[in-house]
């Protein structure tokens, strides 16, 4: 039970306040960000969040990839974003507390879709900081995206539905 009332207070958290704030509260609550970008992801996966959640997971790789100091940090820290996202999911699916539509106005209104893809993995985030990738990315691998729609010119992201020029990246 106390499981299922911390989840229903960080999901409750997640959107009802502002990103900064959120942050605060749940990391006083001992989540990771890696564990928060998770339970986000799990509760829009739940609502079929489609395609945004792909770029929602795109940039929160790098997120996390940034935030480890060792490749066996950033694994554990995918490890515990696949596993909260889990979580997440199931909890939604099976016993929700947020109505879905409510889900996924939130999750669209995220700042984080404002972030900027680059072609060579880095993304500029809402708040200007810069993330970059660890590992030289190659152009027959820029960027890692699964998805074949989303592939473009190396010189084009798509984001949000939306390509991206990024100049200067040819």
């Amino acid at each position: 039970m106390q499981k299922k009332s911390l989840f229903v207070l960080v999901a409750a958290c997640l959107f009802s306040v502002p990103l900064s704030a959120q942050q605060a509260a749940r990391t006083a609550r001992g989540l990771t960000e890696a564990q928060q970008l998770g339970i986000t992801a799990g509760l829009a996966l739940a609502c079929n969040a489609g395609g945004k959640l792909d770029d929602f997971e795109l940039i929160a790789s790098r997120i996390i990839a940034n935030q480890a100091p060792t490749a066996a940090t950033e694994q554990d820290g995918y490890r515990s974003f696949a596993e909260w996202k889990l979580r997440a999911f199931k909890e939604q699916k099976e016993a929700p507390q947020l109505t879905c539509g409510q889900v996924l106005d939130d999750f669209n209104a995220l700042p984080i879709f404002n972030a900027i893809v680059y072609a060579d993995g880095s993304v500029k985030m809402p708040d200007g900081k810069m993330l970059r990738p660890k590992r030289p990315v190659t152009k027959a691998g820029a960027p890692s995206v699964k998805n074949k729609k989303k592939k473009a010119a190396v010189s084009q992201i798509t984001v949000n539905g939306s390509k991206k020029i990024v100049p200067g990246t040819r």
